[in-house]
């Protein structure tokens, strides 16, 4: 199964923010081999942080809103970053740094929302391996910052289209990088 960012929040009830822009020397998403990098994604809402640091007293529902943000976040930029009719596949890898205070050990707790939040969007295809890091501080002074990796699927959003007609035939994918015929003069 594949899934379109954008239709697949808009049948739970959610919208994608923004695009985020890089704020430094680098871009928002690297696409290499249908692999999609998309860089850290801080806990923020417009100009304003989700601040960390995290400690046993943090309220779940913060915990969660900077969960949900930092993915969405993530999302946003990896969808304005898809080529046309590329939907993804499967989230791969997660990673979180979790800006804690020194004696906090829950750090994989925090990341479970994230993670819960994937699974909700992406079904089996949203469950991933995962790294979940205590940090003493984030860009901003952040409590939550996200990095995704994920499998893209080419020609998926028009095999979506035609399931339910089988006779139908739509645009067929190549991979140049296979049909090249290569010059070794």
């Amino acid at each position: 199964m594949t899934t379109v960012i954008a239709d697949r929040l808009a049948q739970l009830g959610m919208t994608l923010p923004p695009p985020p822009s890089p704020r430094g020397a680098y871009v928002g998403v690297v696409i290499h081999d249908g692999i999609a990098y998309i860089s850290g994604q801080v806990s923020r809402v417009g100009g304003e942080i989700i601040a960390g640091p995290v400690d046993h007293t943090t309220p779940p529902d913060l915990i969660r809103h900077a969960a949900r943000t930092c993915v969405l976040l993530a999302l946003s930029a990896l969808a304005v970053a898809l080529p046309s009719s590329t939907a993804v596949e499967r989230i791969l890898y997660l990673r979180g740094f979790v800006n804690a205070v020194p004696d906090f050990v829950n750090h994989s707790q925090v990341m479970d929302e994230a993670s819960s939040l994937l699974h909700e969007i992406f079904g089996e295809n949203g469950r991933h391996a995962r790294s979940a890091l205590g940090v003493a501080g984030l860009p901003g002074g952040g409590l939550l910052e996200i990095e995704l990796t994920v499998a893209l699927a080419h020609g998926a959003v028009h095999a979506q289209e035609r399931v339910g007609n089988p006779n139908e035939v739509g645009p067929q994918h190549t991979n140049a990088r296979h049909n090249k015929t290569r010059d070794r003069r």
